[in-house]
């Protein structure tokens, strides 16, 4: 990751803009809703004041029983469709949901004639806030390369408050991740703002999306795995907002779990990825540390939990003796060397905010919050071990909050 952000060239939608515009693609958004009524209506209305031409937003509802329909209803406009799900069938979780949905617009895009390669499909959430100018620069990029078969959004954590760590992470730890994928030609579908032709998903002959929990990075690695030949791309002036989990520690352990246990899922594509003939050594070696992550975290812990009982063991039976001191400092040295490595991404976020000088005070909260959020982060590996060797692979969602969002948001963004 630090080769990367070395590497990295700003890149933006509207570096383009002076090219001719071929064509305006046909977006179709898809927007997953369970009992959203604390976000859907700000949600549809920050979608809907673009005024790109070529729009279909269609909130796929899965059977709330909460006041999200009322909300829905409440926005008038001719470019918006609500997709119903019903009980039993419904809440089966997300990648049914949107399977389900995709197959009717498909139809409705086949009668329509509209040619599938000049069709996008969007998944958006229903916590979003979007630029007005959105849709264009995602139409320029997609005009700009005709190869260009997916496109994931940046993303952004509007409610910050005092601790700012839930958009740090996807500012800079995330973003860093996928400027690396940038490099190898793997750049991942990773949840909010994800976009990709029509033409491309069609050309997979299954199911878009699977029961996994992080069914948006499986399709981006079912998809890599295949015949089709896959781009995808990110930049900087392409983000979405959406809403973090603020003050709740059970609700992001759990959140974190879901994606934690979706990982090991994807476990599955390690040997194909190994034996893959079409793709380069360089998609390899990055899809496979991501698949393999889990599994190294968990070599991890075992490392730490015996290091840990063999220092308590042997400081009760020997005393403080020059090998137990010896292996402390090391864990010193390592404990430093985290929190060094998590001061660095608070410099480079806090430097990201404005054109005004970085505030040192800043710089020493960010490091702190972050070093506590990782710190309330190290469970979900073993707890989503756990589920998943127990086969529990239901899909626990996420509650929304009301909104606390930082005044001063805007500083923010890049």
């Amino acid at each position: 990751m630090w080769y990367s952000y070395n590497k990295r060239q700003k890149i933006t939608a509207l570096d383009f803009k002076d090219e001719k515009i071929k064509k305006q693609f046909h977006i179709y958004v898809l927007i997953p809703c369970l009992n959203e009524e604390l976000v859907i209506q700000t949600t549809l209305k920050s979608i809907l004041k673009n005024n790109y031409e070529n729009l279909v937003v269609t909130v796929i509802d899965d059977a709330s029983d909460d006041r999200s329909l009322e909300k829905i209803s409440e926005i008038q406009d001719s470019r918006l469709n609500v997709l119903r799900r019903i009980k039993p069938n419904a809440q089966k979780g997300k990648g049914t949901a949107l399977n389900w949905a995709y197959y009717q617009i498909s139809e409705q895009i086949q009668e329509a004639g509209i040619a599938p390669e000049d069709v996008l499909i969007a998944i958006i959430d229903a916590d979003t806030k979007l630029d007005n100018n959105y849709f264009e620069k995602v139409n320029m990029v997609f005009n700009h390369d005709a190869k260009l078969t997916g496109l994931q959004s940046k993303v952004r954590v509007a409610n910050l408050l005092k601790d700012a760590s839930q958009d740090l992470e996807f500012s800079e730890i995330i973003n860093a991740t996928q400027m690396f994928r940038t490099l190898t030609n793997t750049v991942a579908f990773g949840g909010n703002g994800q976009f990709c032709k029509l033409s491309t998903l069609q050309a997979l002959n299954e199911d878009p999306w699977t029961d996994s929990l992080v069914e948006d990075f499986d399709l981006s690695t079912r998809l890599f795995l295949s015949d089709i030949e896959v781009k995808n791309a990110q930049f900087d002036d392409i983000y979405i907002e959406q809403t973090g989990i603020i003050n709740d520690n059970e609700a992001l352990v759990k959140q974190r779990v879901r994606w934690a246990q979706g990982n090991i899922q994807s476990s599955k594509y390690i040997l194909p990825t190994i034996r893959s003939k079409k793709l380069q050594n360089k998609q390899k070696f990055e899809l496979l540390m991501t698949l393999l992550k889990p599994w190294l975290m968990g070599i991890e812990y075992i490392i730490v939990i015996y290091t840990l009982i063999m220092i308590v063991n042997s400081a009760i039976l020997s005393g403080i003796t020059q090998s137990l001191k010896i292996v402390v400092v090391l864990f010193i040295v390592m404990s430093i060397y985290i929190i060094f490595v998590n001061f660095v991404w608070a410099i480079l976020y806090n430097k990201g905010k404005s054109q005004e000088k970085t505030r040192v005070w800043d710089v020493v909260k960010d490091t702190v919050n972050l070093t506590k959020f990782l710190l309330i982060l190290t469970q979900i590996y073993p707890q989503s071990a756990i589920r998943y060797f127990n086969s529990k692979n239901d899909w626990v969602k996420t509650n929304r909050q009301e909104e606390s969002v930082d005044p001063h948001i805007d500083e923010y963004k890049k």
